[in-house]
């Protein structure tokens, strides 16, 4: 399974991890996901979502 949200599309970012002296080396920040039910249509879906989508869809 790739760690890609179902809903956004959020995916891995990169980056720079900073040391003490400030040197930097890359890096990779991969996204939040969670396996969730949601409800579409009134069907029940299981989708990894981000935390973020997750939280967005309880609002509403």
């Amino acid at each position: 399974m790739s760690k890609v949200c179902e809903i956004c599309g959020k995916g891995k970012m990169g980056g720079h991890k900073v040391s003490h002296s400030n040197r930097k080396s890359n890096r990779t920040y991969e996204v939040n996901l969670q396996e969730t039910v949601i409800t579409v249509d009134g069907k029940e879906k299981r989708v990894k979502a981000c935390t973020k989508c997750i939280k967005t869809s309880k609002k509403a």
